[in-house]
């Protein structure tokens, strides 16, 4: 720190010519006569000599003193403005205490240096009359005989040294608070550090050093954002080791956290560096691939399957005793929403258990799979949250086992979009009923393709599996909120105007409109379609059978704007003519 110092004989240079000359003139003028000096012509002589003298240094000592006024007014202004409060007051004519005492002690900081007070440096090293620190000791030093020293020489030194204690005290204080401010600075970055450490041990999973449930909940979220701002892909990898709760019971937990740290550093090392992996949850893992398709992800899964499935070498487990099962899941084909991707993994991974556990399963390609009761229990579970977009890639799935191409969902879809205009729909209506043709017949998810695929005639008891495909719809689509307002038309478009359908028998204009539409819809095209036990019908047949249905199977107004809507199309806008 730069000292500002201003020394005492700036102030008395020149007082001790004019103090001579006071005196000089004191005896010449005043005591001479006194004494009968009998000196009259000399103080002629002298008398403007002496009188200018003495103006002369009157003028330089008030000149000195302004001087040294604005020099000190300046190093206090300085002082405080740059918090610099090393200014101090140097007399040349008082001596420290070392000199005063003579004191040969050279350890103590005071000794050797000029203009030091120990009240001011030296504190307690001496153990002398002056104790404690200067702000916590002013009593005691009127007591000091290097003190009264200082204050008794004139009342200038006095003056210095009151400032030099003033400028102690602050100088102090500032150190004070820049040891605070330093120390609280250490903390706060001690703290930043803890904190740090507690997020990441917050997002981390203890046992395997993945990331855990709720940090990838929200990573996920963050990715799918970012995919979907700039027009990206990403794949969700959900991973479930296979007969997991079996090691636990025959070889113990131990055991059984040994396979889960091993598949935790297995998932580590095999995916890549832009890749990431969180422990989902128990036995489950989960991983994210940005810039990677679903089929891609499928085989990377697969490699780590067979990489889990020699983990049993590593943790001394009979073999089989590690696998694995996987489902993939990709944005945006299976989902528009972090929710609904999960729940698209999720559902895919259920359909590679299905196939006998140690399997990758991607949910667009589920059309192979069959679903017992069971199994569609835990469909409706996991399909919980799931948007439009994920039900619709299922719905796909079940018309691609059914025989129904993606192009005949399409022109079917358009067309009932014209007819909810021939019957003034509302445009949420009208929306409505498109996904409702859409999803209609998602509940045969749940029937065996060997049913849906059957060329003879069903038995009675696969009849009524397939008959059961309508509440399954209801079961699916009650757990995906974003599409609750079509459960009436998805349970009901097997119902007949006559009372004759199923699953409740309702009739007449107690069925749902929307339920009506569809059930047309649907016939129409079933008999525009090939089947297994026909091939489909021509158009002209077709409209022949829905007259024949009017009035018994089908709404008889409804069924006559269907068939005007045909003969205006003339098919284009349908299906193909046969």
């Amino acid at each position: 720190m730069r000292a500002f110092m201003l020394r005492k004989s700036m102030l008395y240079g020149s007082s001790g010519a004019l103090l001579g000359a006071v005196y000089a003139f004191l005896a010449v003028y005043v005591f001479n006569p006194v004494i009968g000096g009998g000196l009259e012509k000399v103080h002629l002589l002298l008398a403007p000599f002496m009188l200018g003298t003495l103006a002369y240094l009157l003028g330089r000592h008030a000149e000195v003193l302004e001087k040294a006024k604005r020099r000190f007014s300046d190093l206090t202004h300085q002082a405080i403005t740059e918090r610099h409060w090393s200014v101090g007051f140097e007399d040349d004519y008082i001596p420290t205490c070392w000199e005063v005492k003579k004191c040969e002690n050279t350890g103590c900081p005071v000794y050797g240096r000029h203009h030091l007070r120990c009240w001011l440096i030296a504190g307690t090293f001496c153990r002398g009359e002056v104790q404690g620190h200067f702000a916590q000791k002013l009593g005691n030093c009127a007591k000091c005989e290097v003190y009264q020293t200082a204050m008794a020489h004139d009342p200038v030194s006095e003056i210095g040294e009151n400032f030099n204690n003033l400028m102690w005290v602050l100088r102090e204080k500032e150190d004070m608070l820049g040891s605070a401010h330093n120390e609280l600075q250490g903390q706060y970055k001690e703290l930043e550090q803890l904190h740090k450490i507690a997020k990441e041990m917050a997002g981390t999973d203890g046992l395997t050093g993945l990331k855990n449930h709720g940090h990838f909940q929200r990573y996920l979220k963050k990715e799918i954002e970012r995919a979907a701002r700039y027009d990206r892909i990403l794949s969700l990898v959900m991973i479930d080791l296979d007969n997991f709760k079996q090691v636990n019971d025959e070889f113990g937990h131990q055991k059984g956290d040994a396979v889960l740290c091993h598949v935790g550093r297995l998932i580590s090392s095999e995916i890549r560096d832009t890749d990431y992996a969180a422990r989902y949850g128990g036995e489950e893992f989960v991983v994210i691939m940005p810039e990677v398709r679903g089929p891609e992800a499928v085989e990377a899964a697969d490699r780590l399957r067979r990489r889990i499935e020699t983990l049993h070498k590593q943790v001394d487990l009979p073999e089989f005793q590690t696998a694995a099962s996987f489902g993939v899941a990709d944005f945006p084909d299976c989902a528009t929403d972090s929710n609904s991707l999960i729940a698209a993994a999720d559902g895919a991974l259920l359909f590679a258990k299905r196939q006998g556990r140690n399997w990758v399963a991607y949910f667009r390609d589920l059309s192979t799979a069959e679903l017992s009761n069971d199994d569609l229990d835990k469909l409706n579970s996991r399909l919980c949250g799931a948007g439009f977009n994920t039900i619709h890639v299922l719905a796909a799935a079940v018309d691609a086992r059914d025989n129904y191409p993606e192009s005949n969902r399409k022109e079917l879809t358009h067309f009932a979009v014209e007819m909810a205009k021939r019957l003034d729909f509302k445009q949420d209506q009208a929306e409505a009923l498109d996904l409702a043709i859409r999803l209609h017949d998602i509940g045969k998810i749940g029937v065996p393709s060997k049913v849906l695929k059957k060329k003879e005639k069903l038995l009675p008891e696969e009849l009524a599996l397939l008959r059961r495909h309508p509440q399954m719809g209801k079961q699916i689509l009650q757990e995906a909120a974003q599409i609750r307002d079509l459960i009436a038309a998805v349970l009901y478009h097997h119902e007949r105007w006559d009372g004759k359908g199923y699953p409740d028998g309702l009739r007449e204009e107690q069925i749902p409109l929307m339920a009506r539409m569809v059930g047309i819809i649907d016939a129409y095209r079933a008999m525009r379609s090939d089947r297994p036990y026909r091939k489909a019908l021509t158009v002209k047949e077709t409209i022949a059978e829905l007259k024949k249905g009017s009035g018994s199977q089908f709404d008889p107004g409804l069924v006559e704007i269907f068939i005007q809507l045909i003969r205006e199309e003339g098919g284009k806008n349908l299906l193909r003519a046969v």
